[in-house]
């Protein structure tokens, strides 16, 4: 039984293999140095990664998760601790949840193209997550809203060698089909990234011919890519930071709202 003046214990759950859930952890750092501090469980951890095997009859004080499987859900539900999401609502309707405003990120996609002069649009789309089909709907409905039609081509693969060459022979007949100067909005950087290579392959100049936009600014991906890629900025520390505010309030007894969203801070652009 823990010391009653101890500081809470809590677990974070949460992948360290990508730039916005790094930047979710520092946010949390950030909300501690201010009100903490807590006794913190943080591992490595990538998407595919199981709960920690201790869960199930730990006695601490709260959890941040990020949930990608039901197994996952049901574990963190059993425990009974105050918890927060922070990937999406879909897979623990009953926790609070703090996440990134997708619905605006595709009007912010729309404006950027329409600003910049393109009257031709397009967009590459992944259906297996509610909210990348959330961002490119708005992406759509924002240029149908203001006159314009909007092509576009759903990723089909699983990922693997022989994949990546099918489907990017794909993406390439598709885009040489695209009537020029267009503006592609990928519903993630890896599908942007996807875009620029066949785009490469295809001899297209981009941004000239092709203007491609990714969303969640993914470091890695973004500054990898030839040419690299231009992408919706993740607010994370922003994130990060609402989720252990909501979390403390929690673990002290109280309620908080069932949904906070945190709006993107604009369009990072590279050449």
């Amino acid at each position: 039984m823990k010391n009653s003046a101890s500081p809470p214990h809590v677990a974070l759950l949460v992948e360290t293999t990508r730039t916005y859930t790094r930047e979710i952890l520092a946010g949390v750092r950030q909300y501690l140095a201010k009100y903490g501090p807590w006794s913190a469980f943080v591992e490595l951890r990538s998407l595919e990664s199981e709960p920690p095997d201790w869960l199930h009859k730990w006695h601490g004080d709260g959890i941040l998760t990020r949930t990608f499987t039901a197994k996952m859900a049901k574990l963190v539900a059993e425990t009974g601790l105050p918890a927060i999401e922070l990937r999406s609502p879909n897979l623990c309707p009953n926790l609070p949840w703090v996440g990134m405003n997708n619905g605006r990120i595709g009007q912010m996609v729309a404006e950027h193209f329409i600003n910049r002069g393109y009257i031709n649009f397009a967009t590459y789309t992944l259906d297996v997550e509610p909210f990348f089909q959330e961002r490119v709907r708005n992406f759509v409905t924002e240029l149908n809203n203001r006159g314009y039609k909007c092509e576009a081509l759903p990723f089909e693969g699983n990922g693997n060698e022989s994949d990546w060459e099918k489907s990017q022979s794909r993406l390439c007949e598709w885009l040489n089909e695209l009537p020029k100067p267009v503006g592609v909005f990928a519903a993630t950087d890896q599908l942007g990234v996807r875009v620029l290579d066949a785009c490469q392959r295809m001899g297209i100049a981009v941004p000239e011919d092709v203007a491609v936009v990714g969303t969640e600014n993914e470091e890695t991906l973004c500054t990898f890519a030839t040419p690299t890629l231009t992408s919706v900025q993740f607010d994370g520390k922003q994130v990060g930071y609402k989720a252990a505010n909501l979390l403390d309030t929690l673990m002290s007894g109280k309620s908080v709202a069932r949904e906070t969203l945190i709006e993107s801070p604009g369009i990072a652009g590279r050449a």
